[in-house]
């Protein structure tokens, strides 16, 4: 198993190492030429900025619907409920693209903000709605014969329990940010993304695009520690022993009407202008469509999703086990290499594994099997942490019996801990499924000549201002991403689609 879990390491460590040796290419004068570049400084300030305000809004967009889902009587609150892994399903530059259809003239960083923060919102709500249901009502009960009243339990008691939830999800939501491309490519905002998708695409420059990559990396590491000071390590969930009480609904009296239309907004939003959008436009252009075409695009992106997530499960539960049963050294630091490959966006990806395949493997060069492992590598980390939490759920106990009964640890690993984690390890297969599928970059760069993917013909259609055309498009990737979506929702033990 630690072999296996050393190949899964030196995988995901690839893109860290073509960064440094691409980039040295030109030499000291080649990263001075980057850097001495009149806008770079413009542009880092820009997606710095886009990033830290995007988790921010997600945080307190997660942290609002969540809590209000839980634990007031605002009107219809099972239905939004319903809605709220929706947006898992409708990728950001889908979202953008509707509209831009409907509004050409919406462009610029602020409504780059809105559609990242919307889209990007439910890496917050999920977690944060799943601890508050899981916290015992007794604490909530105790603080109000304290004489607290709503806002006082929820940031005495509630808050601290939810804030680690809460800030993981708000660096989640600000690293997806650093690393989305169609989003302020449509909407013309220059991040370090977009230039890097221009100097690799118009100038063919790996070099200054790696350069570039490095600089896009170290912004990434400084949101994670900006991330990591502000979530601080005393924090931990206090969530009590055994079955918790059902939550305590607050009856928030006419504010419950304001936070209804608040949920109308939003998902408004969200899901119904973009999916007014798509149906009408596909509806205009069903003659012309080309079904064939269609069906082909969509066929592809589920094979070659369906590989990518399978190896990425494959590379994610030697390293998974280990964190979870394997308390060392090693451990800790491999845990920490892949906090820090996590915030490697997919281009760089992309372009590491160009340049390893093009001089070492180039029998997998312009393959699906190539664009599949830039899947697994981009997706790898929220596997692992998927397994690693579902085997640490299995008792130590039942590993115990079936080795006092002559079984050795692989075999228990496999007739026991596997099996038993099996559920809550096939949700982190489907979470990678329905995130490949929305896949850009990486998508544009490594797929094969004529293989196209709904996302590819999307975008390529987009991009020439052809948004009608591009419709039936990303309306079939938002149906087909949520199939998945939904599934994970249900196979998700700490998100229920009903109260308890």
């Amino acid at each position: 198993m630690g072999a296996f879990a050393v190949f899964s390491l030196i995988l995901i460590l690839i893109p860290l190492i073509y960064l440094v040796i691409r980039s040295s290419e030109n030499g000291f004068s080649g990263i001075i030429n980057v850097l001495s570049r009149p806008r770079i400084y413009s542009i880092i300030f820009t997606t710095l900025s886009l990033s830290i305000l995007v988790g921010i809004f997600a945080l307190v967009l997660g942290v609002f619907t969540s809590w209000t889902i839980s634990r007031t009587n605002v009107v219809f609150r099972k239905f939004w409920l319903l809605l709220l892994p929706i947006p898992l399903a409708m990728p950001s530059y889908v979202l953008t693209y509707s509209w831009i259809t409907l509004i050409p003239t919406l462009q610029g960083f602020w409504f780059a903000v809105i559609v990242l923060s919307c889209a990007s919102f439910p890496f917050v709500a999920i977690p944060v709605y799943a601890n508050l249901k899981a916290i015992d009502s007794s604490q909530e009960e105790v603080a109000r014969t304290l004489g607290f009243n709503t806002w006082g339990i929820f940031l005495k008691v509630l808050w601290p329990q939810i804030r680690p939830a809460a800030l993981s999800g708000s660096l989640l939501a600000g690293l997806y940010t650093l690393s989305e491309f169609g989003t302020v490519a449509i909407l013309k905002v220059d991040t370090l993304t977009r230039l890097i998708f221009t100097t690799y695409r118009a100038t063919y420059d790996r070099s200054s695009a790696a350069t570039i990559s490095i600089i896009l990396l170290l912004v990434s590491l400084f949101v994670v520690n900006i991330s990591r000071k502000f979530a601080g390590t005393s924090y931990r969930s206090k969530i009590g022993p055994g079955t918790s009480r059902q939550s305590i609904i607050s009856n928030i009296g006419k504010l419950r009407y304001l936070a209804f239309s608040l949920f109308v907004v939003l998902n408004a939003f969200i899901i119904g202008v973009p999916g007014y959008v798509l149906i009408t436009r596909s509806l205009s252009v069903r003659q012309e469509l080309d079904v064939s075409q269609l069906l082909n695009a969509s066929l592809n992106t589920i094979q070659v999703s369906f590989i990518g997530a399978t190896l990425a499960l494959l590379l994610a539960v030697p390293l998974g086990i280990l964190g979870a049963r394997f308390k060392t050294k090693l451990a800790n630091k491999i845990e920490s290499t892949i906090l820090i490959t996590h915030a490697v966006p997919s281009i760089v990806i992309a372009l590491s594994l160009v340049a390893l395949s093009v001089k070492w493997l180039p029998f997998i060069y312009q393959t699906i099997f190539l664009l599949a492992i830039a899947y697994a590598l981009l997706f790898m980390a929220n596997s692992i942490g998927i397994v690693k939490a579902n085997i640490s759920k299995v008792s130590t106990q039942l590993e115990d019996v079936s080795r006092s009964l002559g079984k050795n640890y692989l075999s228990t690993l496999f007739r026991v801990t596997i099996p038993v984690a099996l559920p809550g390890i096939l949700s982190g297969w489907l979470l990678v499924f329905v995130t490949a599928m929305k896949e850009l970059p990486a998508t544009l760069i490594l797929k094969p000549t004529n293989f196209e993917t709904l996302s590819t013909q999307l975008w390529t259609a987009t991009s020439i201002s052809q948004y009608a055309q591009a419709a039936p498009y990303a309306l079939l990737l938002v149906v087909i991403a949520s199939i998945p979506s939904y599934l994970l929702n249900r196979n998700n033990d700490s998100v229920r689609m009903e109260d308890r």
